[in-house]
């Protein structure tokens, strides 16, 4: 290569810093910033599941050692400050169980319908919704708690679901839509399961079938 051709090179290549220096530095700092930002979010995130985990593990060995009432402080603490972790719906559940068990039932469908709207595990969630409907059914609501018991995405839950749909078709007065629903969480439930014993009970209670 010439003195010439070097220079030529080395011409364009300031040409070409010029006009795209500045998008090149801005890029690298870009990526420099996010990559710093999704190590702190990481770590901060990992600090968040790790306090919440604290406190829910603290809140679980109170209710067992019959101490509701710090409980209730740490399970409040949880929700208040780790919200946006698994163990603030969890944390919700308890709560609302410690609720319900003091006779303050319109609580404890407060705290249920936060975890229903808040909690982004599926098992929390039906969990809130089942006890949740529960609480409807008790108090006489039967309409609200069929509204919660009508959802399509109930993987794993069916045999819960259909069972106390067929309690709240009982409570209508609804013997033959009780036993259908009463035979389809039959069918989910798994050889062998400890619960079919209660649901041949509940079908059996129903009388005879009627003649179609």
């Amino acid at each position: 290569m010439t003195a010439y051709e070097e220079q030529e090179d080395l011409d364009r290549l300031k040409a070409w810093w010029k006009n795209y220096g500045n998008s090149v530095i801005f890029g690298i700092l870009l990526g420099v910033v996010i990559l710093v930002g999704f190590r702190y979010w990481t770590q901060h995130t990992e600090q968040q599941l790790h306090a919440a985990a604290g406190l829910y593990e603290r809140m679980f060995q109170d209710i067992h050692g019959k101490k509701s009432g710090d409980a209730r402080k740490t399970g409040e603490s949880l929700i208040n400050e780790y919200s946006a972790t698994p163990y603030a719906g969890m944390a919700g559940l308890m709560l609302a169980r410690l609720d319900f068990e003091a006779g303050d039932v319109a609580k404890a469908r407060e705290r249920l319908q936060w975890v229903l709207e808040h909690a982004d595990d599926a098992a929390v969630k039906h969990a809130a919704r089942l006890r949740l409907a529960r609480i409807h059914l008790g108090s006489g609501d039967k309409e609200a708690a069929l509204a919660l018991l009508n959802i399509k995405d109930r993987a794993g839950f069916e045999a819960e679901y259909e069972e106390l749909k067929g309690d709240v078709f009982v409570a209508q007065g609804q013997r033959e839509a009780a036993r259908s629903a009463y035979r389809e969480a039959l069918k989910h439930l798994p050889a062998g399961s400890p619960y079919a014993p209660m649901l041949n009970m509940k079908l059996d209670d129903l009388g005879p079938e009627k003649a179609s």
